[in-house]
């Protein structure tokens, strides 16, 4: 966790934020007392070079022995110019050997410029800046050498120990260290969130451009965010409960325990499996649940036995009637099912309480549509022919593991009304002033983000699309059942939520890496994350650059090592730490475009002004009870400009994708927005991407599904989930459907004919035109970057990393 902030003396403070050191090559000049001054050392005597070297310079070393020593990132061409050993005590003469195969001088030198001149490269950043007490220690040094009898050595007192580079708050919010001891009644701290707003950390190494926007000053007290301790609390517990007990929607299609139980009948199999459960999370995608999730067994009754025996995955839930009692009924609960990711260890799931939220690259929504087709409830099996309805319409989806919960935006905004959220289509949308686009992709398919980075991301969504204060929207799939369509209910289910929820997830943290962490290598990664600047390489020469900030990680990332952290090069206030508001436009990030095209330029306009975007406070407002329905209908049609805007709107400046925190990166593999990527040393080495890949499977009892074992399926090296890179001929189904006849790497016809329909015609992208080939269904899991949406690009500036480069950032992030 970063070291809280403290007065520290300016030029000591200058001193602990050393960071790296340039140049220099090895030698073996005796260590003397040479260049004795009289300029009082430690005791009131006269410094000689030894104690000056051991007071002034000597203790920060060991930071440089992070980098340059053998093996360590710097052991290179440029950076072997200095080496160090594991032995401190050859610290002087290898300093002055490195000194004098640059050439000797004092400024010109580069063991000194590399260090401190903004316009040399050097990946350790510029530790020795000019204005500090290190530089001028060096200087003196320097001087002392290059000038033996003018020598003069400034006495001075032990120097402080530098600040850790290792530490993580892991997502840890403000409020919930600040009021664990606190009463009820005590005030909240200022959320660090709420601080970035146009300006914020200007001229610094991590740079902001996604701002915080206040949404709920004008709405009813109830719905404003909590004051004191105790309010936090509180609505923080109510939120969980509301995830695991009361958010559970009835099925669309009548579920029962007893259907539930027998579920296993559509698998081919003969008789109930004992490791039921088991199969059912491995088919289907529904992980394991560590809190009470019960149902009852046949015989069971649900009400006498706690809910029952059979223990159900996160996105299900049974139902309880008004009066509390166990219905015996299974509803859905949707924020578990792209929310509810797991990792299996030897020792069980590795993901606990407070650890809820991992984006569930394991669901399978396409096999749960295909065992819950209507086709099913008849007798009939669902693969007719190859080909069932929900192959059909399948939102997007075209692989397990992703979903499509922003690409619907815009189907809900022409299906529901704006103010009463009640089904309402209207056509006269498409003639307001702007007009609804219809030539853009819409159901793009994504990965989902885990939740416990919400804590310290000033806006939500890939594209930073609305504030993380606009909380209305947390619910928009909180509850889907009939009859929300009414509006009024919908709208109740929300504001009787959002603030709860918003608080519990605020709540949640980031799990620690399970597995060994080398922590020299981790160390010499904290620096390279920190410091390196990678648009300073030459193979980034051409790339566009972002907007501030240092070039490195952190300056889109945000800072998290103590030593950073509390450096205010980096952050200008300490509380900032972990903050991630960077939205990279597309041009920079270079990734695939299709989930920001999502949103229509008319959709951010117009976004704000809707419930979601909390309108109430617009002088023009007036509150859908007080319209008739014509008028309520009428308004939807109006331009952007003569609708109330709201206080919260959807991102309209930077066009791109927002860099998230980095907390527990080590447990959200896939990478990028689509989820193409499956290691980070693949998203850190853009030559290392497969095009098609299938991750490591596990079959029992005819049931496929991915392995989620962390032992048996993670690749620690490379961060990420072991796979298989596959050509075009292997993926399931017809090779002539898979694979181009004139380029094996290009799109198939079959995906160039989807594709050009889904950018051409907007509801398409709801669809899919099925492979009737035996066995294609099994096409869901294998990740192809071919499709639309899919592709693998972008991120490409890390390349520059060297290889062992790379290995330390990899290595530091585990420590997240």
């Amino acid at each position: 966790m970063a070291a809280p902030a403290r007065w520290i003396p300016l030029h000591l403070l200058f001193v602990s934020l050393l960071s790296a050191c340039g140049g220099g090559s090895s030698g073996a000049p005796q260590n003397g007392d040479q260049g004795a001054a009289d300029g009082g050392g430690s005791g009131g005597g006269a410094a000689t070079e030894v104690s000056f070297f051991n007071q002034q310079i000597q203790p920060q070393l060991d930071f440089c022995r992070t980098c340059h020593i053998p093996g360590g990132v710097a052991d290179a061409d440029d950076g072997r110019r200095l080496m160090l050993s594991s032995d401190a005590a050859n610290d002087l003469s290898a300093l002055k050997a490195a000194w004098q195969a640059l050439g000797g001088g004092v400024d010109s030198n580069l063991l000194l410029r590399e260090a401190s001149d903004p316009s040399e490269p050097h990946s350790g950043g510029k530790p020795w800046r000019s204005d500090s007490a290190i530089y001028q220690a060096m200087q003196t040094l320097l001087a002392c050498w290059e000038s033996p009898d003018q020598c003069h050595f400034s006495g001075g007192g032990e120097v402080s120990e530098p600040l850790a580079l290792l530490g993580s708050s892991r997502a840890t919010h403000v409020y919930e260290t600040y009021c664990a001891d606190k009463p009820d009644n005590t005030a909240l701290p200022v959320d660090p969130r709420s601080t970035i707003q146009p300006g914020r950390n200007a001229g610094r190494a991590v740079h902001f451009n996604a701002w915080f926007e206040e949404c709920q000053a004008d709405l009813p007290a109830a719905e404003q965010n909590a004051k004191t301790c105790g309010e936090y609390r509180q609505r923080r517990d109510k939120g969980y409960a509301a995830l695991v007990e009361t958010l559970a929607a009835p099925s669309l299609m009548p579920l029962s325990a007893e259907d539930h139980d027998n579920r296993w009948q559509t698998w081919g199999l003969s008789s109930r499996p004992e490791n039921f459960e088991a199969l059912y999370s491995l088919r289907y995608g529904m992980n394991y649940a560590n809190y009470h999730n019960p149902y009852p067994l046949p015989g069971e009754d649900p009400n006498s036995s706690n809910g029952g025996s059979g223990k159900l995955p996160m996105g299900l839930r049974q139902l309880k009637d008004e009066n509390g009692r166990w219905t015996g009924e299974i509803g859905s609960v949707a924020c578990f099912q792209c929310h509810g990711g797991q990792i299996d260890s030897n020792s069980g799931p590795l993901l606990t309480d407070e650890s809820l939220g991992l984006g569930n690259a394991n669901l399978d929504y396409l096999m749960v549509f295909a065992d819950n087709s209507p086709l099913q409830y008849l007798g009939i099996t669902s693969d007719i022919g190859n080909v069932s309805p929900e192959m059909l319409f399948n939102m997007g989806v075209k692989q397990r593991g992703q979903n499509n919960a922003v690409g619907a935006f815009e189907l809900l905004a022409m299906l529901l009304d704006y103010d009463t959220l009640g089904l309402a289509p209207n056509p006269l949308k498409a003639l307001a002033s702007e007009g609804l686009d219809f030539d853009h992709p819409t159901a793009q398919a994504q990965d989902t983000p885990p939740w416990w980075n919400y804590s310290h991301r000033a806006r939500k969504f890939f594209d930073a699309g609305q504030s993380v204060d606009a909380t209305r929207i947390l619910m928009a799939a909180g509850q889907i059942s009939p009859e929300i369509f009414d509006g009024v209910t919908y709208r109740h289910i929300i504001e009787s939520n959002d603030q709860d929820v918003s608080a519990y997830i605020l709540s949640t943290v980031s799990p620690e890496y399970p597995g060994n962490i080398d922590t020299a290598l981790a160390e010499q990664g904290a620096v390279l994350f920190h410091t390196k600047d990678l648009w300073a390489e030459p193979g980034n020469a051409n790339a566009p650059r972002p907007e501030g900030g240092n070039g490195s990680c952190a300056s889109c990332h945000g800072a998290y090592s103590p030593r950073y952290v509390n450096d205010p090069e980096f952050l200008e206030d300490p509380a900032l730490e972990g903050l991630a508001a960077h939205i990279s436009p597309l041009d920079t990030i270079g990734t695939d475009p299709a989930r920001a095209d999502n949103i229509t330029p008319y959709l951010r306009a117009t976004f704000g002004s809707t419930y979601f975007g909390s309108p109430e406070g617009d002088p023009d407002y007036v509150a859908p009870e007080d319209k008739n329905p014509l008028s309520e209908a009428l308004d939807d049609s109006l331009p952007v400009g003569m609708r109330p805007e709201g206080a919260c709107g959807w991102e309209q400046g930077v066009i791109g994708y927002q860099a998230p925190p980095l907390y527990g990166v080590w447990a959200t593999a896939p990478y990028l927005h689509n989820g193409s990527v499956p290691t980070i040393d693949a998203l850190l080495d853009s030559s290392q991407r497969p095009a098609i890949w299938q991750r490591a499977l596990r079959s029992e009892s005819g049931i496929t599904g991915f392995d989620q074992h962390f032992e048996r399926a993670y690749d620690s090296q490379a961060m990420g989930w072991k796979y298989q890179a596959l050509s075009c001929e292997d993926i399931p189904g017809s090779t002539q459907l898979n694979c181009n006849p004139v380029d094996e790497n290009a799109p198939s016809l079959l995906q160039l004919v989807e594709s050009f329909l889904k950018q051409s015609v907007n509801w398409t992208a709801l669809l899919s035109i099925p492979d009737p080939s035996p066995g294609a269904f099994d096409k869901r899991l294998v990740f192809d970057s071919r499709i639309l949406g899919n592709s693998r690009d972008g991120h490409s500036f890390s390349d520059v990393l060297t290889d062992t480069e790379r290995r330390a950032v990899i290595e530091y992030l585990k420590t997240l």
